[in-house]
């Protein structure tokens, strides 16, 4: 029965670049092939505690099945985990470990870049910049739907523009998850450097990203 239960995380274990992979959270992953009264006849345990909660159980797949849930695989392997509301600043995280999450959330999986190097693009300040004036605001709050998520325009890096970026995305995680408190402000204005220079921006280009997007 165990299979069935996975390691399910909210906004208190995810910030900008890294994710706390410690949590006391656990979800009953049921897709909708358990929609039927006797598709829990092999999982006792879990048919007995879904039973105690059958009278609020609203899901399209009741009994028994989540509802509407996603495809298993993007819970898994490398990923970008995004928060759909975040106060301040967009919130992007990578994660390499199982990472079960609700439709709070929406999840990017990519070949066409490397994860890490897309980490730190989207958390640049001209992602931010652009999602502040391109994307949803709810006063100072950033909404990150779907549609502004997908026009987001990513430029092509060089190999080497890709893995100077990523190599940096891997040492801010690297400091974070040793120290969630860890200040990386100086890595992250590396980043932004040359998010700038992949763009092609002048100076005075930067100045109004860096003024807009404080």
């Amino acid at each position: 029965e165990k299979k069935l239960i996975k390691p399910y995380y909210t906004t208190a274990q995810f910030e900008r670049y890294s994710a706390n992979p410690n949590h006391d959270l656990w979800i009953i992953y049921t897709p909708s092939s358990f929609n039927k009264p006797d598709s829990m006849h092999d999982y006792s345990n879990l048919k007995a505690h879904l039973d105690r909660f059958a009278k609020v159980i609203t899901s399209d797949n009741k009994p028994y099945g989540l509802h509407r849930a996603r495809k298993e695989q993007f819970f898994k392997g490398e990923k970008i985990i995004v928060q759909r509301k975040c106060p301040q600043k967009p919130v992007f995280t990578y994660t390499d470990f199982d990472t079960y999450v609700s439709a709070t959330f929406y999840i990017i999986q990519t070949t066409d870049w490397d994860m890490k190097f897309l980490t730190g693009l989207l958390n640049s300040r001209l992602i931010e910049f652009w999602l502040r004036h391109k994307g949803k605001m709810q006063g100072n709050n950033f909404q990150i739907d779907k549609e502004p998520l997908l026009q987001i325009p990513i430029a092509k890096p060089t190999k080497t523009q890709e893995n100077k970026i990523s190599k940096i995305v891997n040492q801010i995680i690297s400091q974070k998850q040793k120290n969630s408190k860890a200040d990386t402000t100086d890595l992250e204005a590396q980043i932004d450097a040359m998010v700038y220079e992949l763009y092609n921006l002048n100076d005075e280009e930067i100045q109004v990203i860096q003024r807009g997007a404080l």
